[in-house]
């Protein structure tokens, strides 16, 4: 039985919706759902959005969202963040900052946005748990300073990217084993908080709303890009070099050598282009830029049916924590393509569901697409158990009940 009926839970995260990413989506979902079986669930976060959350974006300041409440504070932290930025600057300040804080501590609170304020909010909180999540931003640091103050329950959801530097400093691997317990993306990631201590690591996953996924409305890209009955490969999320996305657009140039009937679609939010993109699809041939096809800042609405028009999906990201996209892809039957990496081995089970390369190799993903392209009844096989697989282990609601009886557990052994 569970020792109480209704828990006070606090979310802190770097942004919140109508911010959008995987991250925010993943902080609202759990939100949302367990604000839904009656728990009291308040969201701290920031006023930031975007995506690179590079400044303020004027949203309220306090607001009900699905039965959440959501506070949001000024990303430059008010008066405490202008007294921490006049702290550095002065002579001496540096110096005194790494005595107080190590100079880990001094490199996490010098980014943005600088909350150190955040600190007091949490030791005034009167929740049954507190759960960090996405810790690539410096909000779990103050929540670690606020744990060396006062007993709290204290949970991470760190989000790993375990291929990154900033998951394996000394003092990362502090503030993973000060929580009463992590909650994971992937078994491997579970296994590697398991290794730096008695910490308890639940491996959890991501999820999607297979709701949203039986919407069907007059978008058609198919017609609208003129793409009619030619094979497509599809990429979803930002187009960033850590994504794969230079990777793929060198294995589409391979593929169209023998298969220039092929189409490439990118999808994503606008961003300011990287470098490293912009050169390659410089670099590209008239015809060759005319197989490409961009999607920018599309409506959630119209996420199936962008979907609908891949014959397959490709991501062959280095960036990738679970990559939910995979998912998403799998709801609309298509077999997907990912790199060998550690984490993305334990989501797509390779030849099944999905195709893994080595990183990186263009080769390898090239000669992947078209051993799918060029086999339909292997592609609505992988998309069939990727579906299946979701359907059964990865939704919103699956994920929010393992959430669930994982803060009631800890809750009961306090």
């Amino acid at each position: 039985m569970n020792p109480i009926s209704a828990m006070r839970i606090l979310h802190i995260c770097p942004a919140y919706p109508p911010s959008q990413g995987g991250a925010e989506t993943h902080s609202a979902r759990i939100s949302q759902g367990l604000a839904a079986r009656g728990h009291e669930v308040t969201v701290l976060t920031t006023d930031l959005s975007g995506p690179s959350f590079s400044s303020g974006a004027g949203l309220p300041a306090e607001e009900i969202i699905d039965g959440v409440r959501v506070r949001r504070l000024p990303s430059d932290g008010g008066a405490a963040g202008s007294l921490l930025r006049f702290w550095q600057e002065l002579p001496g300040g540096y110096r005194s900052l790494v005595k107080a804080f190590g100079r880990e501590g001094v490199e996490v609170i010098s980014h943005k946005p600088h909350l150190p304020g955040l600190i007091l909010r949490i030791l005034g909180t009167q929740a049954d748990v507190i759960s960090v999540i996405n810790w690539y931003w410096p909000l779990a640091y103050y929540a670690y300073l606020a744990r060396q103050m006062k007993k709290f329950t204290l949970v991470g959801i760190p989000l790993l990217h375990l291929e990154e530097p900033w998951c394996s400093t000394s003092l990362f691997k502090r503030m993973l084993a000060s929580c009463d317990a992590v909650i994971a993306n992937t078994s491997y990631e579970a296994d590697y908080v398991r290794q730096l201590g008695a910490v308890r690591a639940e491996s959890i996953g991501v999820g999607i709303e297979p709701s949203e996924f039986l919407r069907l409305n007059s978008y058609d890209p198919r017609a609208l890009y003129q793409l009619g009955g030619l094979p497509v490969v599809g990429y979803v999320g930002r187009l960033q070099p850590n994504k794969g996305v230079p990777t793929l657009i060198r294995a589409m140039r391979l593929v169209w050598t023998s298969r220039p009937d092929v189409r490439l679609v990118l999808a994503g939010p606008r961003i300011t282009p990287d470098n490293e993109i912009i050169a390659l699809m410089e670099g590209l041939s008239n015809a060759e830029r005319e197989r490409i096809v961009c999607i920018y800042d599309f409506p959630e609405s119209h996420k199936r049916a962008i979907f609908d028009a891949f014959d397959v999906f490709a991501m062959p990201s280095m960036a990738e924590s679970f990559g939910i996209a995979y998912l998403e892809a799998w709801m609309c039957g298509k077999p997907v393509i990912g790199a060998r990496t550690n984490q993305v081995q334990c989501v797509i089970e390779d030849g099944v569901d999905g195709l893994l390369v080595k990183l990186g190799d263009a080769g390898e993903t090239a000669s992947a697409l078209l051993e799918l392209l060029a086999d339909p009844k292997k592609r609505d096989e992988m998309g069939r158990r990727g579906r299946q697989k979701t359907e059964s282990h990865f939704t919103w609601d699956k994920v929010t009940t393992k959430v669930e009886r994982l803060y009631f557990d800890l809750i009961a052994k306090q």
